[in-house]
């Protein structure tokens, strides 16, 4: 039984905080929070201004009274390096050797620049030789060792940092998994303020993750500018229905052009590189996933059912806790728990 854990987010514009109780396969929340991250401190992953987010988390710990003293971190960036690589069968330890010892076979990067970190993800025969199939993650020291600062000084020892694609992976695709997936392969949709993650699992495996340089900041951006808009605030007043489609018609083509976009491409690309396997299901997670009108927006430019995740095989809540609301926002970091 791994006990008490509080799980750490830090994204651009929010701090995810989660004090979950693991015990087998369950997993039971205790509290939560959802705090802005401080302007100007957190960009792509990377602390620019570390004081001001330990203090707004700190405060809310003892505010709250978080208990944990394990925890489990997720980081996100698109300087984070992501692998999939197939080589000779060998054993964890030699691998780490050939990746120590002839890097630049495996990272076009200054390795001493990066912690490094790899998982058998299948092995198999091809023409008689045995292989497997590496994930390989190389995250900056940048990102990685002022988050473990970060999390010693507020008193609390490291147990995992994780990415997305690994927390994702336990969400949707391990054997014991979060989501009851009879789906096959899935496209995850992760929107956050700045930006927008897209995971697909295949074979119970992330195989591919894209960042896309949009998030809700831009919706918000772009509905504020249009306050003061006389013909809004007569439509506000007189019709709060034809309010609600004049902001949808404003939101609209924002998500076609930065978000359906790229996910046709990067669907093109999964499907020109990987087996042509369809993707059977879209999951929307993350603050953008209440976005009004983009489960449909994605589900009839895409041709996929689409869906927001909102509940979980083996994820329980302390009573009167009221965590339902808010499940979308910890997808990420309660895969990350349940598999550390």
């Amino acid at each position: 039984m791994l006990g008490s854990v509080i799980g750490i987010e830090i994204g651009n514009s929010t701090i995810k905080l989660i004090e979950v109780t693991k015990k087998g396969t369950s997993l039971k929340v205790e509290k939560f929070s959802l705090l802005d991250t401080p302007k100007d401190c957190m960009l792509n992953g990377t602390m620019h201004n570390v004081e001001p987010i330990y203090q707004a988390i700190s405060k809310e710990i003892m505010l709250k009274k978080y208990k944990a003293k394990k925890a489990v971190v997720l980081i996100q960036s698109n300087t984070i390096i992501i692998r999939n690589i197939t080589m000779a069968k060998q054993s964890e330890k030699v691998m780490r050797q050939l990746i120590t010892m002839r890097p630049e076979e495996y990272l076009p990067v200054d390795t001493s620049q990066y912690q490094i970190d790899f998982k058998i993800v299948r092995e198999f025969e091809e023409k008689g030789e045995a292989k497997q199939e590496v994930f390989l993650v190389a995250a900056p020291n940048n990102i990685v060792l002022p988050m473990v600062n970060l999390i010693e000084s507020l008193n609390c020892i490291p147990l995992q940092i994780s990415i997305p694609s690994q927390a994702l992976e336990t969400v949707f695709g391990d054997q014991v998994n979060m989501v009851h997936n009879t789906e096959g392969d899935l496209l995850v949709i992760d929107i956050g303020g700045k930006s927008t993650t897209v995971t697909i699992i295949a074979k119970d495996h992330a195989v591919l993750t894209r960042i896309i340089e949009f998030g809700i900041e831009a919706i918000n951006e772009t509905i504020n500018n249009s306050f003061g808009n006389p013909k809004e605030q007569e439509v506000e007043n007189e019709n709060k229905e034809a309010y609600a489609e004049y902001l949808k018609e404003l939101i609209k083509p924002q998500i076609e052009y930065n978000i359906i976009a790229e996910l046709e491409r990067i669907l093109q690309f999964y499907y020109s590189r990987f087996e042509n396997r369809p993707i059977k299901k879209v999951y929307l997670i993350g603050g953008g996933a209440s976005i009004e009108g983009i489960k449909t927006y994605i589900k009839e430019a895409l041709n996929i059912n689409t869906k927001t995740l909102t509940e979980f095989s083996n994820v329980i809540e302390k009573e009167e806790l009221n965590f339902e609301p808010y499940r979308r926002f910890f997808v990420n970091i309660l895969g990350a728990i349940h598999g550390s």
